[in-house]
């Protein structure tokens, strides 16, 4: 099992930020409004995901197969239940979920996490906002084949696989899914947090005070991008990535002096931020046929909160509890101390 770790109280309060920011980036598209810098919440998941992986999972287990199931346990049930539902309600009525594509081919290939494009030529599997999992998978699948190496080559070997697939990419150009996907250069987002990992286990990071500096300007970024409509997917990992890396970097500066507070209800949705990622895709668009002529902060606000409740009744109903009924099948590892 994974280990009980004292939290690192930044990062879980980063998840929250970045599930609320997806949220309010398709509250935008719904609404007709420019809020795509709310998709920026992805590349905090990203890095945030590599940084995990290094600092908490990988010392929990002592192989591959263990670190696999563990992510999937962790991953594959919600995704599915979710997936599966929606699909169930598109079968009952297609007029409710329109722009679902249920048929087996898609449906298999979306829950095995095979990237592949849809009818419209995207990248997207049956629960769009599962193209995200896609590649957290591929990046567990080479996280898991790096146990196979001594610890001290890890690292290293997972740096080199992952700049040589962006490398690869940029070159050959590929035109398959699968190709498109796994040589995207938004797989240096985990790659980055792996490197902040290793640089937070060694005590390497800033004082407070240049933590504070490093989230400014992360956010400065963020903001100039989004009010200047500078945005390209091929530089996406410069334009988000980078502000992203900024952020976390700072907060958990900021954390080692020992100068987080402790935000119970912005814990909770760092611990629901999965569900909520999941489920707010087919809320938010009744949310708006609800609120016919409202004000767009007034949409944003009901949008928000909807998807939050909703996320975190099913991370205590169905996530939660899912995860660690599954997990007693597996075999105990070794716990570590706090971090």
């Amino acid at each position: 099992m994974e280990p009980r770790l004292a939290p690192i109280l930044s990062i879980q309060y980063l998840r929250a930020v970045a599930a609320m920011l997806v949220v309010f980036s398709h509250a935008g598209e719904r609404a007709g409004v420019d809020f795509q810098i709310g998709a920026a919440g992805v590349d905090l998941f990203f890095v945030i995901s590599g940084f995990i992986m290094w600092v908490v999972v990988r010392p929990a287990v002592t192989g591959g197969g263990a670190f696999l199931r563990l992510r999937l346990i962790r991953i594959v049930p919600l995704y599915w239940a979710v997936t599966l539902g929606l699909v169930a309600v598109a079968s009952i009525n297609h007029a409710w979920m329109p722009n679902f594509d249920t048929t087996p081919a898609n449906l298999a290939m979306s829950l095995g996490f095979i990237p592949h494009f849809d009818p419209s030529g995207h990248i997207y599997p049956v629960l769009a906002v599962g193209w995200t999992l896609n590649y957290e998978i591929f990046f567990y699948l080479l996280f898991a084949a790096s146990f196979a190496l001594e610890r001290a080559r890890r690292l290293p070997a997972l740096a080199a696989a992952l700049l040589g697939l962006v490398a690869v990419g940029l070159v050959a150009r590929p035109e398959g899914a699968i190709g498109v996907s796994v040589t995207d250069p938004i797989m240096l987002e985990f790659l980055a947090g792996l490197l902040l990992g290793e640089a937070w286990l060694r005590g390497r990071l800033p004082g407070a005070g240049m933590g504070y500096g490093l989230m400014l300007a992360g956010l400065a970024m963020a903001a100039a991008q989004h009010l200047g409509g500078w945005h390209s997917d091929a530089w996406r990992v410069l334009l988000w990535g980078v502000p992203a890396l900024l952020l976390i970097t700072g907060a958990l500066a900021v954390e080692a002096a020992g100068q987080v507070p402790r935000l119970g209800w912005l814990r909770l949705l760092g611990d629901a931020s999965y569900s909520i990622y999941l489920l707010h895709g087919p809320l938010v668009g009744p949310v708006m046929r609800l609120m016919p002529g409202a004000p767009v902060a007034v949409y944003f606000l009901a949008a928000a909160v909807v998807s939050a409740i909703a996320g975190i009744v099913c991370y205590w109903l169905l996530e939660r509890p899912a995860t660690r009924l599954l997990r007693r099948g597996v075999a105990r590892a070794p716990r570590v101390a706090t971090t």
